[in-house]
């Protein structure tokens, strides 16, 4: 059995990108990436603190100690090495090194752009269409009364659509209007340098296999720490012109992949400017408690980030 029919299996699968999946979901994503990623628990990568462990054991086995002996030391040492690299500066840039609980949660919830995806999962699947219509339309034009349904990179969306070739961090998709938004999210850096081709590629096999319209509108926005302006046409031809230079890289410039270049709008924002329009949201709309705490929740959590204290 393939691993996509195994997960599939147990913990199903979706058919459509109109499928709206529960905002719990976004809570066994975030366990599935600490899973994947258990640096970001161990302060290390896993064969890094295996690899340290067996190097102590073999260490103290060679000087005669007992199997009791050698556990209490090892014990010993990882409590000085947590001890060593646990930061009492929030914003500390020493993050590196076995770790304890507190640092360990330190890294991930002001420093960890995976962890600010699985937030951002999180709190776009509990924001209203109407939220979601006034946050696009400051992009594009959107017809409301349409329903949002929003996925983040899981193996939920992995398995369902048998895409591969790239990891997508948030799409929010509204069948009724015939849209699709990637929300690619970043702390300070730039995009990838094919970036925007494999999300072509992503559009054109979501749309082969039935998960979106084949005409359905395409907005690619980079929300990042900085604000950062993409003339389409210029940084598309970067890429292809990169493309050409890489002979791994001919799957990204088909025509098939071209037509859709055709298609994509590319905008961004910074997470300021997302902050901003949540305190003008509730503002000018009628919010609820439920709402308001929502997005006034998600800003104080963006404001905590690192790098928005540069």
């Amino acid at each position: 059995m393939k691993v996509s029919e195994k997960y599939r299996q147990v913990f199903g699968s979706i058919s459509h990108l109109k499928e709206e999946i529960p905002w719990t979901t976004g809570l066994s994503n975030m366990v599935e990436f600490v899973a994947w990623k258990p640096q970001s628990i161990l302060g290390v990568s896993k064969k890094k603190y295996a690899d340290q462990i067996i190097a102590w054991t073999i260490e103290l086995k060679n000087q005669g100690k007992t199997q009791t002996e050698i556990e209490d030391l090892i014990s010993d040492r990882l409590s000085k090495e947590m001890e060593k690299s646990e930061q009492l500066d929030t914003y500390s840039t020493k993050n590196t090194g076995i770790c304890n609980v507190r640092e360990a949660v330190r890294r991930v919830k002001f420093f960890s752009e995976d962890y600010l995806n699985k937030e951002f999962d999180i709190f776009l699947n509990l924001c209203s269409d109407y939220y979601l219509d006034k946050l696009y339309q400051q992009f594009m034009t959107i017809s409301e009364g349409g329903s949002w349904s929003t996925h983040g990179n899981s193996g939920l969306f992995e398995n369902s659509t048998d895409f591969r070739q790239m990891s997508m961090d948030n799409l929010a998709y509204n069948h009724q209007a015939n849209i699709l938004v990637a929300n690619e999210l970043k702390l300070n850096g730039d995009k990838n340098v094919d970036q925007i081709l494999k999300y072509c590629l992503m559009y054109a096999h979501l749309a082969n296999h039935g998960f979106i319209n084949h005409d359905a509108k395409f907005l690619l926005l980079f929300i990042g720490g900085q604000a950062c302006q993409y003339d389409t046409e210029s940084v598309i031809k970067q890429e292809l012109a990169r493309c050409a230079s890489r002979a791994n890289k001919g799957h990204l410039s088909t025509d098939e992949i071209l037509a859709v270049t055709k298609n994509i709008q590319i905008e961004s924002m910074t997470w300021q400017q997302l902050c901003e329009f949540n305190e003008e949201y509730i503002k000018h709309n009628e919010v609820g408690q439920v709402e308001k705490k929502l997005l006034m929740g998600f800003n104080q959590s963006l404001k905590s980030k690192s790098f928005m204290h540069l």
